[in-house]
């Protein structure tokens, strides 16, 4: 059983995490000076996340489709995702193993790993305060 119900959860979930990832001073600032618009497109249900950095000063979360041509593409399962956030994948054997597939220079992209994982932490707060509010 998938861990998302649907796309409109999925999306939901993950725009509440981006955001509280935009609140933290030390990851936004390592995400802004990437200026990378890396895409995040999920099956099991359908998903679409767009995190824009381009322009160095704002980060942008959007969610499903996006006129925006991404820098970075990662394709994977929403569960795959998930599990991601709950620190139990990694990425580098993932995009090998072919769970996750990525485009553009995902090189660049995986140096934000680091910069991304006190999110691990902020995960299962944004699951759990979801899974109240819909419950």
């Amino acid at each position: 059983m998938q861990f998302f119900a649907n796309s409109d959860e999925l999306h939901h979930v993950m725009n509440e995490l981006w955001m509280r990832i935009g609140r933290d001073p030390d990851m936004l600032e390592k995400l802004l000076a990437s200026k990378l618009i890396v895409q995040f497109q999920y099956r099991e249900p359908e998903g679409r996340v767009t995190i824009d950095c381009s322009d160095g000063i704002e980060m942008r979360v959007s969610t499903g489709e996006q006129l925006l041509k991404p820098i970075v593409e990662m394709s994977m399962k929403a569960d795959v995702a998930h599990e991601f956030w709950l620190g139990k994948v990694n990425v580098p054997f993932a995009i090998v193993s072919g769970k996750i597939v990525s485009r553009g220079p995902v090189q660049k992209a995986l140096t934000l790993l680091p910069v991304i994982k006190p999110a691990f932490d902020i995960y299962p707060n944004v699951i759990s305060q979801f899974k109240t509010v819909t419950a």
